[in-house]
């Protein structure tokens, strides 16, 4: 599998976006995979402080996990089942933590927060807030987290559909978020990996308003992952985004291979927008010789964190 992934500031004067995608090696078969990507509010200050701060914390509490006694001591089985416990589990600390942070510092704000950790032939989901992660199997998408904001509710109760006037005037209502004084209740599923071809995932002004249909057509005319990124913010800012967009793919290396002969030209950068940032892909590959890592070169070298 390969990670493809851009931020960008768009029309705003701050980028409130931060995100993470790792590798981390557990023996010569086994790696965990991991991406996040949180979409932070409250301003310059706050959503920054929030969403830096809930990235850095996950990535944290992931690491120790994957090296406790608890983990490294079991089988495989029961070592996907702590990747779940941990999934589930991480946004209370997560949403307490930055709460009481953020009162420490005087910072008011928020952040949503979406997860992918990819184990053996596991994948985990899990999300807290309107950031979606999509599933992506022979060109079409599939929403595999949970928009957790009230236009959505209001279609999964039959109140509206998506699209309608009603529904876009719910979109940006948020039903939870991390950093807030009460429980948060995030969304979490697990599924076998060879159900999907890879991963989308963003903050939600990556999407905008773009429908399904109209981002699974913009995969379709790209014959380079790396290019799929830009264009779909491209698109979404032609609909009239103005959000900060993020966004990670996570695709196998197979379709990488068998769509790396042909080339795009990358659609014109707005000249509203700060310098465009190049598209990257990183994946890390076992070295021939194998020698032993701390943990600190463990903590600094198997990971990306961004977010400008």
């Amino acid at each position: 599998m390969a990670f493809f992934f851009a931020s960008e500031i768009n029309r705003r004067s701050s980028n409130e976006d931060s995100y993470c995608q790792m590798e981390i090696r557990m023996n010569a078969e086994a790696a965990v995979k991991a991406m996040v990507v949180a979409d932070g509010m409250g301003g310059l200050s706050g959503g920054k402080y929030y969403s830096e701060a809930a990235v850095n914390i996950w990535y944290q509490e992931l690491i120790r996990t994957l090296m406790s006694e608890r983990f490294g001591g079991n089988p495989l089985d029961r070592q996907i089942e702590i990747l779940q416990e941990f999934s589930r589990e991480i946004y209370s600390e997560l949403n307490q933590r930055l709460y009481k942070n953020g009162l420490d510092a005087g910072i008011k704000g928020g952040t949503t927060l979406s997860a992918v950790i990819h184990f053996w032939d596991t994948i985990i989901v899990s999300n807290c807030g309107d950031s979606p992660v999509y599933g992506i199997k022979d060109g079409r998408l599939t929403l595999i987290s949970e928009v957790q904001n009230v236009a959505e509710k209001m279609v999964r109760e039959g109140k509206t559909v998506t699209g309608s006037v009603l529904y876009y005037q719910n979109k940006n209502r948020l039903l939870d978020y991390l950093g807030k004084r009460k429980e948060c209740v995030p969304y979490c599923k697990s599924f076998l990996a060879e159900e999907v071809d890879g991963i989308l995932m963003g903050s939600d002004g990556a999407f905008g308003d773009l429908s399904l249909e109209e981002m699974e057509t913009t995969l379709s005319k790209c014959e380079r992952p790396r290019k799929v990124i830009g264009h779909i913010f491209e698109a979404a800012r032609g609909a009239g985004e103005e959000d900060n967009q993020t966004a990670i793919l996570y695709v196998r290396q197979a379709e990488v291979k068998k769509k790396s002969e042909g080339e795009i030209t990358f659609p014109k950068a707005d000249m509203r927008q700060s310098e465009r940032k190049e598209e990257n892909c990183c994946y890390t590959k076992l070295p021939e010789k194998k020698k032993p890592m701390s943990l600190k070169e463990k903590l600094l070298g198997n990971r990306f964190i961004g977010g400008r």
